[in-house]
Parts: structure tokens; sequence; C-alpha cells
């Protein structure tokens, strides 16, 4: 059974345009997963939604670092070259399927958006929350390590279906 996800854009920020490369480098395409098959199911969406009714300056801060991730994925050029490492870091390791993993996060301001890179130029948007202590706690490694493993399950059953914002 296929598994939607939403690439995350400019578009799903409500911006008109799209950001080009403009170079031979191919972009990074930012997906989150999707309860349902639409795009409103955005279960990232659904969190920075919440998140900023909760509290203003952690959406603004969300919603920027949403906003720089899109533009820095469009480069093509690897993540980390465009944060110092307080703002990019590898923020929990797992070992799924033989394999290491690594969730990385995006700092703006208390807000956290960690990502997993992922095959082909894939970069899975796992979750985006506020942190104001330094350490993760047992329940949000397990929670992002779900996450990132629903990912790499429907990658493995080639059963990833992208969905673009209505509109598009």
């Amino acid at each position: 059974m296929p598994v939607h996800f939403l690439e995350i854009n400019e578009h799903t920020l409500g911006k008109p345009g799209a950001t080009s490369s403009g170079g031979s480098i191919a972009p990074w395409k930012l997906l989150a997963r999707c309860e349902g098959d639409a795009a409103e199911s955005c279960v990232l969406i659904k969190r920075l939604k919440e998140m900023a009714a909760a509290n203003l300056k952690d959406g603004k801060s969300a919603l920027s670092a949403l906003d720089k991730l899109i533009n820095v994925a469009a480069t093509g050029k690897p993540i980390e070259n465009f944060y110092d490492s307080k703002q990019s870091h590898p923020l929990h390791e797992f070992v799924y399927k033989d394999r290491n993993r690594v969730i990385w996060r995006i700092r703006k301001g208390d807000v956290r958006i960690a990502f997993y890179y992922a095959e082909g130029k894939i970069i899975f948007l796992a979750d985006a929350f506020a942190k104001r202590k330094g350490k993760l706690t047992k329940g949000e490694k397990k929670q992002l390590e779900d996450e990132v493993k629903a990912y790499i399950d429907a990658e493995d059953g080639q059963q990833v279906l992208v969905i673009s914002h209505q509109g598009e």
C-alpha cells in the first residue's frame, strides 16, 4: 500500500514563485509524510500549525527555518554548506536494517526541524518541534526513529507516492 508524502516547496508556504537552482546541480527534494492522499494531511504542516497556535514566536521561527531550507534545497548543494555547526548538525543516530541512520536538525531560535538524508537527493522532513532544553527525551527519539523507519520501509518497498500541494 503506498505511503503518501507531500513535496514541500514554496507553494506549500503559499508563495507564488518557484526557486530554481539555475545550475547543473539537481536540487534536493523535500518530502514530509502524509496521513492520507491529500496535501492537507501532511504531518509536518499540521505540526507547524499547532506550533504557531501555541506560540507565535515559535511559529515564525519554524516558518523562517523551513523557508530557508526550501531555498537551500533548490541549490542542490550540501545543506551543511549553508548553516554553521550550531544551526545544523546530527541530532540522533540509530541502527535500522543493519545500517546506521542519522537524523539531522536545523535550528532557528527554539525550533528544530529534524530531517533524514534519503536516497536520490531526497531530504525526508521527519518533524518540527520547539526545544528549550538540549537533550532529546526517549519519547522524542522514538518518534523520530518511527518517522524515519516509515520512510525507509516505504522507500524499500517502492511505496513512496509523492503528492503536490493543490494549485501546482
